[in-house]
């Protein structure tokens, strides 16, 4: 007879366990709360939340590859970005320095070599393979110096 009541209070106490919501008007605010607020009230239903599902299922590991690749992509091309940038950055720091020094380096514009050497004695211009191409002749007391431009930028000179 022990063994049966004991056995019985055993299933039943996990239902008896369970705390259910109530929600109750208190001085004019809605309030949540474990207990009833009146005898009688019922429990409020509460749904699962739409868009859970159950954790690690076979689909979330292959989806979760998925943005783990991605991320990796994202990140891959962030750090592209950011080294791009950087030399972008060292190249002017490079072309500011080189027009205090009164010197020509690749990839300086027309203007940034007219700060560094003036304005050339002659020039030419042609077109190549699509590209305009100019020639900036400096002369000297005994030499000349050459710039040549591809679309604008510096691609070689003699000094």
């Amino acid at each position: 007879m022990r063994k049966g009541i004991i056995f019985a209070l055993l299933f039943t106490a996990p239902v008896m366990v369970q705390a259910g919501v109530y929600t109750c008007e208190v001085n004019g605010r809605k309030v949540y709360q474990s207990t009833p607020c009146n005898v009688g009230d019922k429990p409020l239903s509460i749904d699962k939340p739409v868009g859970v599902t159950a954790p690690h299922s076979s689909n979330d590991r292959s989806s979760s590859e998925e943005i783990r690749r991605e991320l990796e992509e994202k990140r891959a091309r962030s750090q592209e970005i950011v080294e791009q940038r950087a030399e972008e950055a060292r190249k002017k720091i490079e072309i500011k320095r080189a027009i205090r020094s009164r010197r020509v380096v690749v990839g300086m514009t027309a203007d940034q070599v007219i700060s560094s050497w003036g304005r050339p004695k002659r020039t030419s211009t042609s077109m190549e393979s699509g590209f305009a191409m100019e020639h900036w002749i400096y002369s000297g007391r005994n030499a000349q110096r050459h710039v040549y431009f591809k679309n604008g930028e510096v691609v070689s000179f003699t000094d």
